[in-house]
């Protein structure tokens, strides 16, 4: 899929600044091309917020030995992370065509290890927007203070 320049210039800079890459290059600039095109700039937000946590999670979740202190509740979250995640993917899709949303329905929302995976690299591609969103937000509230 053909990005605006926009969108192409903002995964390119995603892309530089998370070290290894994007793992959703695609599907992260098709929900940010979707949300832009229908201002659905809270339901963005909100996927973006979302799958921060979900990667959070998961890389809390990986350094965790199953039978730790907390381990059931902790995966608990995770799912009940995951399924938020999926909902809040399906409101930016609303206005997407019929094709964006069946590759959206078999990569992210099959019951399949493979479609969690693909769900938690996405999460891992939000993760990485929302710390630069977060690092322009601390530059901008340093510059002004610093005024």
């Amino acid at each position: 899929m053909a990005f605006s320049s926009d969108i192409e210039n903002v995964l390119n800079y995603l892309d530089q600044v998370s070290g290894e890459g994007l793992r959703k290059r695609n599907d992260l600039g098709t929900l940010l091309d979707l949300a832009a095109d229908s201002g659905q700039d809270e339901a963005i937000n909100d996927v973006i917020f979302r799958g921060r946590h979900l990667h959070n999670l998961y890389r809390t979740l990986r350094k965790t030995s199953p039978g730790a202190e907390g381990f059931a509740s902790l995966e608990r979250e995770f799912t009940s992370a995951v399924e938020a995640l999926r909902e809040v993917l399906a409101v930016v899709l609303i206005d997407a065509d019929q094709e964006q949303v069946e590759r959206f329905e078999s990569q992210y929302y099959a019951v399949t290890q493979g479609s969690l995976r693909n769900l938690i690299d996405l999460a891992h591609d939000l993760g990485v927007l929302k710390s630069v969103q977060n690092e322009r937000k601390h530059d901008r509230a340093a510059e002004d203070g610093g005024e």
